[in-house]
């Protein structure tokens, strides 16, 4: 189980969520510094922070998570979760996974595409990451990736191409995690004004 003092700020704080957020390293910054160019690209908000873009499809995105979730909810014991949340390692090692189980041993990310990935493998790089990194965070087990493949309407805004989700349960990969965990202290040696942990 996840301690309570590790449950940090809930995302519909907005403001406090990301002011918080803003003074560690999420799942979203390990996984796109993948490589020097994401790497480079993460430093530079960090340094010049910016607001997060907004556009139709992460729109869709947060539209849809809460319909995916329930639908997942019906295969799997789990809910939303929008809490940040602090590894038990480091405070400043933080991730909002999009659901959780009671036992926090599983986790849940859900995303949207415009292109269906049919496996696993065919998952980026960078969202794979993003699980390792949450699993380590959380010290969960398990986590149940999902994704929804998305379409234009006739009026041209973006409607699920799918009755529901496609699914797999990702295990700890622990070779990635270390790639990550060696990402993460490289990404928090460059946050402005921060030494320690």
């Amino acid at each position: 189980m996840i301690e309570q003092s590790r449950f940090l700020v809930q995302s519909a704080d907005r403001d406090e969520w990301l002011r918080v957020r803003a003074t560690g390293v999420t799942a979203t910054m390990v996984g796109k510094a993948h490589d020097d160019k994401g790497f480079a690209e993460v430093v530079g908000q960090m340094m010049v922070p910016s607001p997060i873009p907004d556009n139709a499809f992460m729109a869709f995105g947060r539209d849809q998570e809460s319909n995916i979730i329930d639908k997942l909810a019906e295969r799997f014991d789990i809910a939303g979760n929008d809490w940040l949340i602090a590894s038990t390692e480091a405070n400043w090692m933080m991730a909002t996974p999009d659901g959780l189980s009671p036992d926090h041993g599983v986790i849940v990310e859900v995303k949207t595409t415009g292109r269906d990935w049919g496996s696993y493998d065919w998952v980026p790089i960078y969202y794979k990451r993003q699980v390792q990194w949450q699993l380590f965070v959380t010290g969960a087990e398990e986590c149940v990736f999902a994704w929804m493949l998305r379409e234009k309407a006739p009026d041209g805004s973006f409607v699920p191409a799918w009755e529901g989700p496609k699914y797999v349960t990702v295990k700890r990969q622990q070779r990635m995690i270390d790639e990550c965990l060696e990402t993460a202290h490289k990404l928090y040696a460059n946050l402005p004004g921060l030494t320690t942990s």
